[in-house]
């Protein structure tokens, strides 16, 4: 059975549905490719309504009256995705956080070394920062023993571990 385009004046076969009113979507109409463009563009889903009822459809009707629970929030997901890196070079969690009490880096220069300062001096195999030159040979001295392209029996992740080491020593050096 085919139906003729519901568009005034229109004689062709609609095989596109569309509903005949915002009130009630289930009944259909059925227009030609042409005009349910045109019906689609001139749509408007709430017509007629009042804000009275288009507010009892976002917070009654539409949920049938269930409460709904916020979408990720203090999940593990959303936790972990939103969980704090001090740098973007620490995704192995292999150095602590960057701060001392609270404090920044930064402010705690004076004070003492932070943990993961530490860390990264005792991979250096020094015993506080250096400056930026002793760093880059320190480095370049770390990679050509550890890198395992050139020392097959090296551990994988030492080599990942100097490059994290070098990146907070560098940022700490700098700052």
């Amino acid at each position: 059975m085919t139906q003729c385009c519901s568009w005034p004046g229109c004689q062709n076969e609609g095989e596109f549905p569309a509903p005949k009113s915002p009130r009630d979507i289930g009944a259909r109409q059925y227009f030609c490719q042409a005009h349910i463009k045109e019906f689609n563009k001139k749509w408007n889903g709430l017509d007629g309504f009042s804000m009275d009822e288009i507010f009892e459809m976002q917070h009654g009707g539409a949920t049938w009256n269930r409460p709904t629970a916020p979408m990720g929030v203090n999940s593990a997901a959303y936790n972990a995705a939103t969980s704090t890196f001090n740098s973007a070079e620490d995704l192995y969690k292999f150095f602590k956080q960057r701060q001392v009490n609270g404090a920044d880096v930064t402010e705690a220069k004076a004070e003492k070394l932070p943990a993961d300062v530490q860390e990264a001096c005792a991979i250096f195999a020094l015993k506080s920062p250096s400056n930026t030159k002793t760093l880059k040979t320190k480095y370049l001295e770390l990679v050509k023993k550890n890198h395992p392209d050139i020392a097959p029996e090296a551990d994988t992740d030492m080599i990942k571990r100097i490059n994290v080491a070098y990146k907070i020593l560098s940022e700490y050096a700098a700052a």
